[in-house]
């Protein structure tokens, strides 16, 4: 049975990356449109379970994206993430551009190849950024991420995903299912403060 750490590291490398030609291949990242007024409230009316017109460090544990950012968003140190402080975040998304984060996957300490890692957008980015799925090398890292229409991108575009990492075997999928069918990781994609970049740390016999 594996278990599966999230490891936060300082954030080393954000691009405004713009891709590398027109082909189906490294072609470049659409320009997501944010709407951080619409973003705040749906993730308010998402997350905010007690009504009191923020996220508190609790709530925030129905989003592994939002919680792993939360200390980030959370300006003022109150412990709770509000309207202005949410809204700020996703309006900063506009400026982000699309960073350039390679994703590392580990076994044990190894690099793990071969694995599917997918960023799927939480419901509160209302459809502005797309879906990634990427690849890790024999390095372990995945550093090209793939749209639903087969284009790939170095890079992903700024906003909160969930995330699920994948390895099918001979047998079936040899990752337990709370990291993929009933994944319950996530990250966000930020340059600015309280970013980090992407490791995904994975231990079992």
């Amino acid at each position: 049975m594996f278990r599966l750490r999230y490891l936060v590291l300082p954030c080393a490398l954000a691009a405004g990356l713009t891709g590398c030609g027109e082909s189906s291949r490294d072609a470049p990242l659409p320009k997501p449109e944010y709407d951080p007024d619409a973003m705040t409230q749906a993730a308010l009316r998402e997350f905010d379970k007690n009504g009191n017109g923020s996220i508190e460090a609790s709530e925030a544990d129905a989003s592994p994206a939002l919680k792993g950012a939360f200390a980030g968003i959370d300006t003022n140190r109150d412990r709770k993430l509000s309207a202005d402080e949410l809204r700020a975040r996703f309006d900063a998304y506009r400026s982000a551009g699309i960073i350039g984060n390679p994703v590392a996957v580990y076994l044990n300490g190894a690099p793990l190849a071969g694995a599917t890692i997918k960023f799927t957008p939480e419901p509160c980015m209302l459809g502005s950024v797309l879906e990634f799925t990427g690849e890790t090398g024999e390095d372990g890292i995945a550093r090209r991420f793939a749209s639903p229409d087969g284009k790939e991108y170095m890079g992903l575009q700024a906003g909160l995903y969930r995330v699920s990492v994948s390895k099918p075997g001979a047998g079936g999928e040899t990752i337990p299912a709370e990291y993929n069918a009933k994944s319950r990781l996530g990250a966000e994609v930020y340059g600015g403060r309280g970013s980090s970049t992407l490791k995904f740390s994975l231990t079992g016999q």
